[in-house]
C-alpha cells in the first residue's frame, strides 16, 4: 500500500513538474509562495505584538481577527494571482496564435497554461494561509489551554521569526546562494519589522 501511494505521489510530482514546465509557471509559483508567504507570517506577528501591547485582549479576539486576516488574505492571494496569471496567460496564447497561424488554446501548451495559472494561484493563496494560521496558533491553542495565554504572543513571534528564517533557507536553496546568509537576511527583517512595530506602539502609548 505504501508502495502504491509512493509511485502515485511520484507520478504526481512528475505531473506536476511537467504543467508548470509547460506552461513557465515555475517562477511565479516560486515568486508567489516566498513574496505571499512572507505578507502573511509578518502580518500576523504584527497582529500578535499589537494585541500583547494591549493587555484587555482576549484571546478569542486575536483568533478571531486573525483568522479574517488569514482568510482576507487567502481570498486576495488566490483571486489577485489567478486574475493576473490568467491575464499574462491569455497574451502569450495569443502571442504564440500569431506566431504558428493555430488556435492553440486546446492543445498542451494551452492546457498546461489554464492549469499552471490554477496552480500559481492556490500555491499564492494558501501558503499565506497556512503560514500565517501557523503563527497564529499559539493564540488558538490558548483558547483550550489557559497557561499559554500570557506567553502565546511570545511563542507566536518566535514561531514567526523561525518560519521567516526558513523560508530565507528556502530562498537560498532555489537561487544556489549562501544558503544560511540567505536565511539570516529573511529573520533580520522580521526582526527589524518587530522592532518598529514594538517602537510604534510604544510611541503611541507614550502620546495616548
Amino acid at each position: 500500500m505504501l508502495s502504491s501511494l509512493w509511485a502515485s505521489l511520484k507520478s504526481f510530482r512528475r505531473r506536476l513538474s511537467l504543467v508548470l514546465s509547460y506552461s513557465g509557471k515555475s517562477g511565479a509559483v516560486r515568486r508567489y509562495f516566498f513574496s505571499n508567504s512572507f505578507d502573511g507570517i509578518l502580518a500576523m506577528v504584527g497582529l500578535s505584538l499589537g494585541a500583547s501591547l494591549a493587555p484587555s485582549t482576549q484571546a478569542t479576539t486575536v483568533v478571531f481577527a486573525g483568522l479574517g486576516m488569514s482568510v482576507a488574505m487567502l481570498v486576495s492571494g488566490v483571486s489577485g494571482i489567478y486574475l493576473t496569471e490568467s491575464a499574462e496567460t491569455k497574451r502569450l496564447i495569443k502571442e504564440l496564435q500569431a506566431s504558428l497561424l493555430r488556435d492553440v488554446s486546446d492543445t498542451v501548451i494551452g492546457r498546461a497554461g489554464t492549469m499552471g495559472t490554477v496552480i500559481a494561484s492556490l500555491v499564492g493563496g494558501f501558503s499565506t494561509f497556512i503560514l500565517s494560521l501557523t503563527v497564529l496558533s499559539p493564540y488558538i491553542a490558548g483558547i483550550y489551554y489557559g497557561e499559554l495565554r500570557p506567553v502565546a504572543p511570545h511563542i507566536s513571534t518566535l514561531i514567526g521569526l523561525g518560519l521567516l528564517f526558513t523560508l530565507g533557507l528556502m530562498m537560498g536553496r532555489f537561487s544556489k546562494t549562501e544558503v544560511l546568509k540567505s536565511g539570516i537576511k529573511m529573520v533580520s527583517i522580521g526582526v527589524a519589522a518587530v522592532l518598529l512595530i514594538l517602537l510604534l506602539e510604544l510611541f503611541v502609548g507614550l502620546t495616548g
